[in-house]
């Protein structure tokens, strides 16, 4: 599978060897939008070439984060000048976890074959977003939608114009909801979504992580396919719980369920177990309250 693909429109995906990851580029009248570049430091140096063959001066680039895990913040230093954009609590994320991210980072791409060229520092975008808000940046109009579940400050981005959704991570066709907490809280972010799919002209949806969803219909099936697992999550932790069961006899019976990516290479085996944690920990949470 070649690298990068070409959606047209200006739009071009760059996937990275590291667990699939996409980078969304979109070039438009001298200006270009880069949604998390990444991820190690040869791709990052390709995607920077990419972008300044269309854009040469770098404060025409304007970097947009969708949420603050490592191996979406890597490419700043790469894009000097550039403005930046991410949620309102991306910054105090970034500097929570700036250790952790420079270390994971750093282990990956050493074990990638790659050297680490510098330390990872925090930074605070230049442009904060909170809620369902609409802007432009140059001639293209972004919608940005709060996305919590997967990151308390995530958000996913649609481009009307040229019908793209960019989704963070999710709806991705090879990880299912990778949560951070209740799955309430994600399921309802993915709620929030039905509209978008219902009326607006979904061309193309980039995940996080996977494959590009081509059309309305692909991507909408996503939705549903990952607000199933949610809800059947839930309800067999739910009924666990309520019979008394620990933590892990719930984990050992759920552990039949079937979902995307079980048992495969990219396993997410280990992301469902622990969701059913987070699952657990919520109802009692939950039960503590009452």
């Amino acid at each position: 599978m070649p690298a990068w693909t070409d959606l047209g429109d200006g739009v071009l995906v760059r996937q990275s060897r590291a667990y699939q990851m996409n980078s969304t580029v979109v070039v438009h009248e001298g200006r270009a939008l880069v949604f998390d570049p990444g991820v190690l430091p040869s791709e990052l140096a390709d995607i920077a070439a990419v972008v300044e063959r269309h854009v040469p001066r770098f404060e025409n680039v304007t970097l947009v984060f969708t949420h603050p895990h490592w191996d979406h913040v890597l490419g700043k230093p790469w894009f000097p000048l550039a403005s930046t954009v991410a949620h309102v609590g991306f910054a105090d994320e970034v500097e929570r976890d700036a250790a952790k991210i420079d270390a994971d980072a750093k282990a990956y791409v050493e074990g990638a074959g790659e050297p680490w060229p510098r330390p990872f520092e925090a930074f605070e975008p230049a442009l904060k977003l909170r809620g369902t808000v609409g802007l432009r940046i140059g001639e293209r109009e972004l919608i940005a939608y709060d996305m919590p579940g997967h990151s308390p400050s995530q958000q996913s981005f649609y481009l009307p114009e040229i019908g793209l959704f960019v989704a963070g991570d999710t709806l991705s066709d090879i990880e299912i909801p990778w949560l951070d907490g209740p799955p309430w809280v994600y399921r309802r972010s993915l709620q929030a979504l039905h509209w978008v799919f219902e009326q607006e002209q979904v061309k193309f949806l980039v995940p996080g992580h996977g494959a590009v969803a081509r059309g309305r219909t692909d991507a909408y099936k996503r939705l549903l396919r990952d607000i199933d697992y949610l809800l059947l999550l839930e309800g067999e932790v739910g009924k666990a719980f309520t019979k008394g069961w620990s933590l892990a006899d719930t984990q050992a019976e759920l552990a039949k369920m079937g979902f995307v990516g079980k048992d495969a290479a990219y396993s997410m085996n280990d992301v469902h177990r622990d969701n059913v944690t987070h699952t657990y920990e919520g109802l009692l949470e939950q039960a503590d309250l009452k």
